[in-house]
């Protein structure tokens, strides 16, 4: 079937119209007063003058906030599950934690300094409950105790 040249502007004609209407319309959003952006390469050059280096570790003053530990009052535990149990339950220092998934790994931040008790339930499909530990230890300040379940 063969198209007239009145039917193609007819087909083509929306297409263009919408087409020339945006560019139009981004064209007036250029204001004449406002200052151009600076190139790509400009505003590397800027961006290097926020970095700050400090011994070993570089901060950018505009990155996002960094999660810091509570202080030197604290320790971590990290609960490292070998078995093929779902953890229900992990006590720390009685307080219930959470809990871990299967030869999954979890980490307690910011243990409070000092003795330190853990404590895992397991609860098994005939209602019976099986435990890890309890495992004494003593939380030091900024270290980081792993607790391995086999």
């Amino acid at each position: 079937m063969k198209f007239s040249t009145t039917l193609r502007l007819l087909m083509v004609a929306p297409v263009a119209a919408l087409a020339f209407g945006n560019a139009m319309a981004e064209e007036s959003k250029l204001d004449p007063k406002k200052p151009v952006k600076q190139s790509a390469k400009a505003t590397m050059e800027k961006g290097k003058a926020d970095i700050k280096v400090t011994g070993d570790e570089t901060k950018n003053s505009t990155g996002p906030a960094v999660e810091k530990r509570a202080g030197p009052i604290s320790c971590d535990v990290q609960i490292d599950n070998r078995t093929n149990k779902y953890i229900n339950r992990v006590y720390i220092d009685g307080r219930n934690w959470g809990s871990v998934g299967r030869y999954g790994d979890a980490l307690a931040r910011d243990v409070v300094m000092g003795p330190t008790t853990l404590y895992a339930e397991v609860d098994y499909s005939d209602g019976s409950t099986g435990h890890y530990g309890p495992k004494a230890f003593n939380c030091n300040s900024y270290e980081t105790i792993r607790w391995v379940l086999n």
